[in-house]
C-alpha cells in the first residue's frame, strides 16, 4: 500500500478485512469457549462473516463511535454508497451498540434493525477526574494567578475547529478582555494549522496561548483544575464528546456544540451552554460565563450532579449488561 496516497491506503486498510487477526480472534474463541465477542470499529477490522462461520455460537457485537466514511472522508464522491457498504459490515454483527440516538438513526436508515442497536453514552471514572493543584499548572505554563483561563482537551481533528477558536480568543483580547488565556491540552493532525493561527494574531494574543501537547490521563485532572471554563465547541452531529463528560464530573462551568447527540444528554442553561455550529454565538456564550460567577457555579454544580449519578462507566455497563 505503500505507493497509494495516505487517504487511499486508509480506505484500503478499512474495507480490506485483516484476516490474520480473523484466524487469531476464531483460535481464542475456541480455545476458551466464549459467548461473545466485543468489537471497537476502527479502521482495521476482522471479518465478521468468517468469525460467525466458525464460531455460530458467539454472540458478536459491534461498538460504534462513528462512521468512518464520514468522518474520514467528508467530501469524498458518492459518500453514501461508501456508508451502505461501510453499515453493512457493521449489519453482519448481532448487536451493535452506538454512542448517540443521531448515529443509530443513521444505521437504521441504511438498513440495520433497530431492536439490534443500543444506545449507550460516553461516561466518566469518577476515582480518577478528582482535581489537582491548579497552581502548579499556572506556574509551569506562566499564566497569572489572576488570568480567567479557558481549556480544551482532545483531539486537534479539523472537524474540532480549533483554529477558528484561536481567532475568537483573539477577537475577545482585542476588545478589552486582555485577562483571557487560552489553554490546548492534546495534538492531533491540525497542529499546523493551529500554530499558523496563533502565529497570524500573534500581535494580538502574544503569549496568552499555551499548547501543552499530549498528556497522561493521570495529569488531566490538574489541568482541569487550571481551567474557569472547559470548552468543547465543535464537532459532528454523531459526537458524544468524552471530554464534555469529564469536564462536568470535575465541577467546571463547560460549553459544549450545539449538536442532536450532545442535546440527547444535557440541556442548554441548566447542565452547560450550548454554541451554535455556525460559531455566532460564541462569544457572547463565552462572555456570559466570564462575568457571571454565579452562572459558572451553578451550571457546573448541576453538570456534575448528572455525570455522576447517570453517566459513570459503572452505570454504563449496566446498561449494557
Amino acid at each position: 500500500l505503500g505507493i497509494l496516497p495516505a487517504a487511499l491506503q486508509r480506505m484500503v486498510r478499512f474495507f480490506r478485512p485483516r484476516h490474520g487477526l480473523t484466524r487469531a480472534l476464531i483460535r481464542e474463541i475456541k480455545a476458551h469457549r466464549c459467548d461473545a465477542l466485543v468489537v471497537r470499529a476502527g479502521i482495521s477490522q476482522p471479518a465478521i462473516s468468517e468469525i460467525k462461520r466458525a464460531c455460530p455460537d458467539t454472540t458478536i457485537c459491534m461498538e460504534i463511535n462513528a462512521l468512518f466514511i464520514e468522518e474520514s472522508f467528508p467530501n469524498l464522491p458518492l459518500r453514501t454508497i461508501f456508508e451502505k457498504w461501510e453499515v453493512r459490515r457493521y449489519n453482519r454483527a448481532d448487536a451493535i451498540v452506538v454512542v448517540s440516538s443521531h448515529l443509530k438513526t443513521k444505521l437504521e436508515k441504511y438498513g440495520v434493525c433497530r431492536e439490534k442497536v443500543l444506545v449507550n453514552q460516553n461516561g466518566v471514572n469518577a476515582k480518577e477526574i478528582d482535581a489537582g493543584e491548579a497552581d502548579d499548572v499556572r506556574a509551569q505554563y506562566d499564566i497569572p494567578g489572576d488570568a480567567f483561563v479557558i481549556g480544551y482537551i482532545g483531539g486537534m481533528e479539523t472537524f474540532r475547529r480549533l483554529p477558528e477558536v484561536i481567532g475568537y480568543i483573539a477577537e475577545l483580547r482585542r476588545s478589552g478582555n486582555d485577562d483571557i488565556y487560552f489553554m490546548i491540552v492534546g495534538d492531533g493532525s491540525d497542529m499546523p494549522a493551529i500554530q499558523a493561527a496563533i502565529e497570524d494574531e500573534r500581535d494580538t494574543l502574544g503569549e496568552c496561548i499555551k499548547i501543552a501537547g499530549w498528556q497522561a490521563h493521570s495529569e488531566v485532572p490538574k489541568f482541569l483544575a487550571t481551567f474557569d471554563v472547559a470548552i468543547f465547541p465543535f464537532t459532528n452531529a454523531y459526537c458524544s464528546p468524552l471530554k464534555l463528560f469529564e469536564y462536568l464530573a470535575a465541577g467546571l462551568p463547560t460549553i459544549g456544540p450545539d449538536t442532536p447527540a450532545v442535546r440527547e444528554v444535557f440541556e442548554d442553561g441548566v447542565h452547560l451552554r450550548l454554541v451554535k455550529q455556525d460559531g455566532s454565538n460564541f462569544i457572547s456564550t463565552l462572555l456570559e460565563l466570564k462575568n457571571k460567577p454565579q452562572l459558572r457555579k451553578e451550571l457546573g454544580t448541576n453538570g456534575q450532579r448528572l455525570v455522576l449519578a447517570q453517566y459513570t462507566w459503572e452505570k454504563n455497563a449496566e446498561r449494557v449488561v
